[in-house]
């Protein structure tokens, strides 16, 4: 049985149709799945994690200029910084974020006299401080609640809660925890 003109007409309009309507959907697929990918994205880099840029000398020997780290979120949602932790955080009044090492946290009483910091009494000699004296004193404080007491490791060349321009932050200044060294390559490591 021969097909009419008109029905041949019909059968290529109806694939024309439904290409058309293939198309579409693909296109609304694509769409919806960029779209979802976007938020997908942009949630892990506000709550999960987040790459940032080391710039200066402050954290030296620990984390070097230029250096990239990796920031995890997450441990500060359930738990505040321990002493140790290396913090990406900011500052009173100022737009940029810092590098910086949690040196006490709330209720430990800090001083620096004759080039030493102290905490709860103790002399800090800590192996990661890049000289053996720090060249400035600083009254004695204690941590606030909720609050965190933070330096750089090249202790000299640093602004940090020793400057009473800075001073101590509140843990919601604490944007989260730098875990390894991410860049570049070849200097990939692990942050304690």
């Amino acid at each position: 049985m021969a097909l009419k003109g008109r029905e041949i007409e019909q059968i290529g309009e109806s694939r024309v149709k439904r290409k058309k309507e293939y198309k579409k959907k693909e296109t609304k697929g694509w769409i919806v799945s960029m779209v979802l990918a976007v938020v997908i994205a942009l949630t892990l880099r506000f709550f999960v994690f987040e790459f940032i840029r080391v710039e200066g000398q402050s954290m030296e020997p620990t984390l070097l200029d230029n250096e990239y780290v990796f920031m995890q979120k997450v441990s500060y949602y359930f738990d505040g910084p321990t002493p140790g932790d290396i913090v990406i955080c900011s500052f009173p009044n100022r737009t940029e974020t810092f590098v910086k090492r949690v040196v006490g946290v709330e209720g430990d009483v800090i001083r620096i006299t004759n080039g030493t910091l102290y905490i709860n009494g103790e002399p800090s000699y800590e192996h990661y401080d890049k000289e053996t004296g720090i060249d400035h004193d600083m009254a004695e404080l204690t941590v606030a609640e909720d609050s965190v007491f933070v330096m750089g490791d090249n202790r000299n060349h640093s602004m940090d809660s020793s400057n009473s321009s800075v001073g101590v932050l509140d843990e919601d200044m604490i944007f989260g925890k730098a875990e390894f060294v991410l860049w570049p390559l070849n200097m990939i490591h692990g942050l304690k």
